[in-house]
């Protein structure tokens, strides 16, 4: 990965330069860390779970938990759906123009005649045909691009087993970023193009540009050093939780039947029932986040102080809707 060049960009652009820089010099990894969101929609590609011991009521399951594996997976799902709809677009296009191919061109709809009604329906299977082909090539491009969209998504998933390694090391780019942006206003306000050019990644181009006025004035917009200080907060923030989630020992307990399982590996929060819950229950489960989850058994959600409070407070609900 090389750094970025810094005299060719507007200077309300220069930040994420000045990032990708920060992070070339500081770590020399392959990839850059953007924009990170928790969570992900990969319930259904989780591999099935054995039971450690078998009884419906109290099963306790081990989730077989690989967060590159599962990104594979998607990324392989994608692509054959698009692969399907593809061939199934190129059929129904054969077999369109296979049908057309016995209407005589230039063949009008012969009014009144016996056959009329015949030729009307079978023109409306051509055009329904047409109609399913062109569905079905929107539907394979859409998967083809949200393949291409999975590979190249780099977010930082809570689930990702470097996910703090991950967090801490977009946590030092950016600080990195603020530190230099501040430094180099000051040079910017004294005037100071010999202090400045000595600040690292610092160009003569950068120079010209940030003493250029633009409506905010000169330097680097104050937006953009409230926007990258929020984002740290915001990082720090993030760290901070999932350390406390990683501290204390992982809830494994029991309440009316219900049992409440942390799963860390998978960063998910598994409750399992003695069958079926009541509608109520279930209305319980989807208000507050959980989603059922066939191959596993169970309602689960992300793990969250939040998660645990309410897996708990549905679980300790279910004495008072039982019969006295």
């Amino acid at each position: 990965m090389a750094a970025p060049p810094f005299g060719t960009c507007l200077r309300s652009g220069l930040v994420s330069h000045v990032s990708g820089a920060f992070f070339f010099v500081l770590f020399s990894l392959e990839k850059s860390s953007v924009e990170d969101r928790t969570g992900g929609r990969s319930n259904r590609f989780f591999q099935p779970l054995k039971p450690v011991w078998c009884s419906r009521s109290s099963a306790l399951f081990i989730m077989k938990h690989d967060f590159h594996q599962r990104k594979q997976n998607r990324i392989e799902h994608a692509e054959n759906q698009g692969l399907q709809h593809s061939a199934e677009s190129d059929q129904l296009y054969l077999r369109t123009k296979e049908m057309a191919g016995v209407i005589p061109m230039g063949q009008p709809i012969l009014v009144g005649h016996h056959s009329e009604k015949r030729d009307r329906n079978y023109r409306a299977k051509i055009d329904n045909t047409m109609g399913r082909s062109v569905a079905a090539g929107k539907k394979a491009e859409y998967y083809a691009e949200r393949a291409q969209s999975i590979k190249e998504n780099d977010a930082i998933f809570s689930d990702d087993p470097e996910v703090l390694l991950k967090l801490e090391q977009k946590l030092a780019v950016l600080t990195g970023t603020q530190v230099f942006m501040k430094a180099a206003n000051r040079m910017v306000k004294k005037n100071d193009l010999e202090g400045f050019l000595k600040l690292k990644f610092a160009k003569v181009e950068m120079w010209e540009e940030l003493t250029t006025p633009e409506w905010w004035g000169v330097g680097f917009p104050p937006f953009r050093l409230s926007n990258n200080n929020a984002n740290i907060k915001r990082i720090e923030k993030r760290i901070a939780g999932l350390k406390s989630v990683a501290d204390p020992i992982a809830v494994h307990e029991e309440i009316n039947g219900v049992r409440i399982f942390e799963n860390r590996e998978a960063n998910r929060l598994h409750l399992f029932f003695d069958g079926k819950p009541a509608a109520e229950v279930i209305r319980q489960l989807k208000q507050h986040g959980f989603r059922w989850c066939r191959s596993e058994v169970a309602w689960k959600r992300h793990i969250s102080n939040n998660a645990i409070y309410w897996g708990r407070q549905i679980a300790a609900s279910l004495i008072v809707q039982s019969p006295s």
